[in-house]
């Protein structure tokens, strides 16, 4: 595993760089301008077809009792709402778009209005290859779910020979699966140069003072995950599991933090597996919650860009209604879902995001030089997902068997 002390250690001395650049020779950090908007393009192009495979591959792969995941998918979706709301609500009190402003540039910020007509109009595809060339999630989605469905509904149909290669197909899927995730992985090492760039460019127009802004974004944004944890899990705890809190953050605590260290739910899964047996949960809620369920359990991530993409519509002075956010939050959690598990998950689906919106995202770069702090803690808030969901979904399943 890359030492994520050294990645931290890169993205300040790009960051510290880059001012110095803008600083020292404005007109050169104006020249890298494009730098920052290249990676951020290299990372929307690969993720696109990730996106569609990891949700092809869920589908076709994860064939669970469906009373069960029914009642996963009620839970997380219930997390997923709340942890978006969340975020668009400190985002609509706060206005962090104001510390953002020095981040977009004077051509970007053109005041206007989200058309929520013209959006829904371009959500459904027009062709099976338009959402790769554009790039756009919501119908990408759509397609893949439409085939993975379609394709279990014939695997249901063929004769011996047809299903073996079905099966080989379905193995297929896997391989360009995990062949867009490493291409992403790769791209991704090119964030300290974005995030150089980004750097040079803006206290080359504006000095040190966005800086300051940036601190501000952190703390409003680690302000509404703090929210989640302490109202939304505590809520699920007490209310619904019937566990105190003290006995679930002795066990949760291990796991929690070292997912905050290694800056992955996905690396802490065997801890949370133990946390979780020591609470008594069944393997059965586990292993369907935290395993099969990683990709729903994302409730940092969905939290982040809930927060994030409003913050930066404010920076760019775009109008977002109550409904355009709404329809907003529908995209964080299908881009979530697509990218769990990939290092910058919640910068990958952001960029998503942003670009299904039509929302410029050339201030993200700079933003991914503080992003150290905040995907840490979006790692904890899905590590504590995953504890949380599973506890609840033990409990629903133990009332379930007292009505039987």
């Amino acid at each position: 595993m890359k030492n994520p002390v050294g990645t931290i250690g890169v993205v300040i001395i790009a960051l510290l760089a880059g001012a110095a650049v803008g600083l020292a020779a404005p007109p050169a950090g104006l020249a890298l301008t494009p730098v920052a908007k290249w990676v951020l393009q290299l990372i929307k192009a690969a993720a696109t077809p990730l996106v569609f495979f990891a949700v092809l591959e869920a589908i076709l792969r994860f064939r669970v009792a469906g009373a069960d995941f029914l009642k996963l998918l009620t839970i997380t979706l219930i997390n997923a709402s709340l942890a978006i709301g969340i975020g668009l609500a400190v985002a609509n009190l706060f206005q962090p778009g104001q510390y953002l402003k020095p981040l977009v540039s004077a051509n970007a910020a053109a005041l206007h209005t989200i058309d929520l007509s013209d959006l829904l109009a371009k959500q459904l595809p027009t062709s099976i290859v338009q959402p790769f060339a554009d790039n756009n999630i919501m119908p990408l989605v759509l397609v893949a779910i439409a085939f993975g469905f379609a394709w279990r509904r014939v695997r249901l149909t063929q004769q011996a020979q047809a299903l073996a290669l079905m099966d080989r197909s379905e193995v297929l899927i896997s391989v360009l699966r995990e062949l867009c995730e490493t291409l992403l992985i790769w791209i991704v090492r090119l964030v300290p140069l974005a995030v150089f760039a980004a750097s040079a460019r803006v206290t080359a127009e504006h000095g040190l003072r966005p800086f300051t802004g940036l601190g501000q974004y952190v703390a409003l944004c680690l302000l509404g995950m703090t929210i989640h944890v302490l109202f939304t899990y505590s809520a699920w705890l007490l209310l619904f599991a019937r566990v105190g809190l003290g006995h679930f953050w002795r066990q949760a605590m291990e796991p929690v933090l070292y997912a905050f260290s290694v800056n992955s739910s996905l690396v802490a899964l065997p801890l949370t597996l133990r946390a979780l047996d020591r609470l008594g949960i069944s393997r059965r809620a586990s292993t369907l919650a935290a395993c099969v369920g990683t990709n729903l359990n994302n409730d940092g991530i969905i939290l982040y860009e809930g927060f994030t993409l409003l913050a930066l519509a404010q920076a760019s002075g775009i109008d977002m209604s109550v409904t355009a956010q709404v329809f907003a939050a529908l995209y964080c959690m299908l881009a979530a879902m697509g990218v769990a598990g990939v290092p910058e998950a919640g910068v990958v689906a952001l960029t998503l995001v942003m670009g299904g919106l039509g929302l410029p995202t050339e201030a993200l770069a700079l933003l991914l030089s503080v992003d150290w702090i905040i995907a840490r803690a979006r790692s904890l808030l899905n590590t504590t997902s995953d504890m949380v969901g599973s506890t609840a979904l033990h409990r629903w399943l133990q009332l379930a068997g007292a009505r039987s």
